[in-house]
């Protein structure tokens, strides 16, 4: 039972990673540039400051600053000097009435020359507060600004936006889009293409009846052109009433050659049921594939190899399920390593039955509240 939840898990969860893998890579870049930005400007070119103004003193030192303003001018009676320095290092009148009452008992000297620095501090004081009242312009100039600025940055943010969806949106990597071959007026791997073979697989759809067989429980067409390098399609088996019995599909088993798109030589057909804690797979070949023995060596752990021929057909069974896989369009790619080597067009029809006397159209009842733990085990 465990190894049957497992193999359903297993399954979903590599739908699920499948479609989200092209924007998790995407995800990952933009980390990876995000930390070597980080590491570059705390590691390799940090912040320096240089040619700081008396006003971004410490507290400590801009009041070494008041008091060498206030010996000073003590001392020259320069005004303007002085102011200029009272301005540049950004002295209020508080800061100076703060250190003549730090000194007034301690040193009078310094405290009375502090006193005379205190009308300078205030004319300056008041000429910043005038000169600031001109700039401002009034309250709408001071919304006006930020809202600006919020616009600006939105703007820039859309502009943006949309050139990265219509020009650099493209997947990377293992998702890469393809590059296009021609196929009549088509383009191989457009969906122009697969429309078209898909089309035709479904005119080509098996009479059962013809065939003495029942209706079966699902069937589906699967299509695989030259250039769709994601074909992995998979199926659900479920009864009429909604039942979940297994699943089957078709996808890509092995590729021949260098570059893009993929030279596909092999495709897989695969049948899990709900029932066993196996998965059939049958290996569908190419001609040069199927009589290459290296390749030969190297797929047969997937499963049975069969040479893949226009209208073959076969099948595969699982404890409660069969499986009829029908190739009803194959048409084989030019300029492969060798002749027949890659499929331009593959398409089976795929339909499942329940087997008779399996039961598995019915629903199993439960196990007795883990009665018989050794069956669970056989599980």
């Amino acid at each position: 039972m465990i190894n049957r939840l497992v193999g359903q898990f297993n399954i979903i969860g590599k739908a699920v990673l499948s479609s989200l893998a092209p924007a998790l890579a995407r995800l990952g870049l933009v980390l990876l540039g995000l930390i070597l930005g980080l590491i570059w400007a705390y590691q390799f070119a940090p912040v320096q400051f240089r040619d700081a103004e008396p006003v971004h003193l410490a507290d400590g030192y801009k009041d070494q600053w008041i008091k060498m303003t206030a010996v000073e001018y003590a001392v020259t009676s320069d005004r303007a000097e002085a102011q200029r320095k009272i301005v540049s290092g950004g002295i209020t009148p508080d800061m100076i009435q703060q250190l003549i009452a730090e000194n007034q008992a301690t040193d009078p000297t310094l405290a009375a020359r502090l006193q005379a620095l205190l009308p300078l501090a205030e004319e300056s004081q008041a000429a910043a507060a005038k000169q600031a009242d001109k700039v401002s312009g009034g309250v709408l100039s001071g919304v006006l600004g930020p809202i600006l600025f919020v616009l600006a940055v939105a703007i820039i943010g859309i502009l943006l936006a949309l050139l990265f969806t219509f020009y650099w949106a493209v997947p990377i990597g293992k998702w890469a889009k393809p590059k296009a071959a021609t196929l009549g007026t088509a383009t191989v791997g457009s969906t122009a293409a697969r429309t078209e073979a898909r089309h035709f697989a479904e005119s080509q759809e098996t009479d059962f009846a013809s065939l003495g067989e029942v209706a079966p429980l699902v069937v589906r067409q699967s299509v695989y052109t030259y250039g769709s390098d994601l074909y992995d399609d998979s199926f659900s088996i479920e009864t009429e009433a909604g039942e979940f019995l297994g699943e089957c599909g078709s996808g890509i088993s092995e590729t021949v050659g260098v570059g893009e798109p993929k030279k596909v030589t092999a495709t897989e057909v695969w049948l899990f049921d709900k029932n066993d804690i196996t998965t059939v797979t049958k290996v569908l070949m190419s001609e040069y594939a199927y009589h290459d023995e290296a390749l030969r060596s190297k797929l047969a752990s997937k499963g049975e190899l069969v040479l893949a021929t226009p209208g073959g057909v076969v099948e595969l069974e699982t404890q409660t399920l069969r499986l009829r896989v029908k190739i009803v369009d194959l048409k084989y790619g030019e300029g492969g390593p060798a002749p027949n080597s890659y499929f331009e067009r593959l398409s089976v029809e795929i339909a499942a039955w329940p087997k008779e006397g399996s039961g598995a159209s019915e629903t199993t009842p439960p196990p007795d509240a883990f009665g018989d733990t050794a069956e669970l085990l056989n599980y």
